[in-house]
């Protein structure tokens, strides 16, 4: 290949990361009850493949043709039942990338509702929804524990193809896992830190 065709592949290409297979955009849903704020979160259904029953914002995958923010709109329409309208997107808090090859986009949304009684979720997804004060948790930091991360290769790796062979030092990484107690409620893991970014821009420690 000539480098007048690299050229061409290579110039105002926007780049983007590798490895990611999947994007989702969830939305961290802020509501006012008699002059105090709160987070809205969502209990999964117990019959869902992945992550029954935990803790989760609403969200999922971002499907072609819609911004990350549509996503995070239209999963929370559809989780909690409630008309897009009702959701006024108030901004953007930082992406996370995982070490499990997803992206996750966070918004933050004030839902329009004056209590929770009149949000009937959708069961398919949701099997309920509490509320977290957001002075709680300004007040409250999350415990914290760490997570290793370890390669594990192929039975058929080809070890005799590398440095070092069956004693090549691979890298290994780690990466903190929050939770926050509240009430009975346990919310961790990726929720934990999407919930701890919103607070720590609100400090504005981020």
């Amino acid at each position: 290949m000539k480098i007048d065709k690299i050229k061409n592949k290579i110039k105002n290409r926007i780049p983007g990361p590798m490895r990611i297979e999947r994007y989702y955009s969830v939305l961290i849903p802020v509501i006012e009850i008699n002059n105090k704020t709160y987070i809205l979160y969502e209990v999964r259904a117990d019959h869902l493949s992945t992550q029954p029953g935990e803790i989760s914002f609403p969200g999922g995958r971002v499907e072609r043709g819609e911004t990350f923010c549509q996503g995070a709109v239209r999963e929370c329409s559809e989780e909690l039942n409630i008309a897009e309208e009702k959701i006024d997107v108030l901004g953007e808090i930082d992406y996370l990338i995982t070490p499990f090859n997803f992206i996750i986009y966070a918004f933050v949304a004030q839902i329009d509702i004056d209590n929770l009684y009149g949000i009937e979720v959708n069961k398919n997804e949701v099997k309920e929804i509490f509320k977290v004060p957001v002075d709680y948790l300004m007040i409250h930091k999350p415990e914290e524990y760490r997570a290793e991360l370890k390669s594990e290769m192929d039975n058929n790796f080809p070890y005799h193809l590398i440095p070092g062979g069956e004693e090549y030092n691979h890298r290994r990484s780690s990466y903190t896992v929050y939770f926050y107690r509240y009430e009975d409620r346990i919310i961790w893991g990726i929720t934990a830190e999407i919930s701890k970014n919103f607070i720590d821009i609100l400090k504005n420690r981020v």
